[in-house]
């Protein structure tokens, strides 16, 4: 057998065992899609990760109560800004016409003695 010979017999070897591994893996492939089809698996992976997610968050806002609580009053704060501006600006407004002094003198009158001037 000449070189070129034994060269093509080597060849075909390795041609045959690589189609081997993959005929295998495809094999493999073909029964798990059969098992379930591929949108259930990205389905089923989401939903997991999603409850591992869920169940991290919940033991870390366990862990930092104040945290959370301070991180949900902020986004409540972004979330009501517009009507929390307009009402500072009409207590704004109210302190510029002295409104307040006259609730003051107001309470003043309604518990006389109790409140000294």
């Amino acid at each position: 057998m000449t070189e070129a010979e034994r060269q093509l017999v080597e060849d075909r070897a390795v041609r045959d065992g690589a189609r081997e591994v993959l005929e295998a893996r495809l094999a493999r492939v073909r029964g798990a899609l059969a098992e379930k089809p591929v949108g259930q698996r990205i389905s089923d992976e989401a939903l997991g990760r999603a409850r591992i997610a869920g169940s991290k968050a919940l033991e870390i806002a366990r862990d930092s109560r104040w945290i959370a609580a301070g991180t949900g009053l902020a986004v409540a704060a972004w979330m009501l800004r517009g009507p929390l501006t307009k009402g500072a600006m009409r207590a704004a407004d109210r302190f510029g016409k002295g409104e307040p002094s006259a609730l003051w003198q107001r309470l003043r009158e309604w518990m006389p003695g109790k409140v000294k001037p």
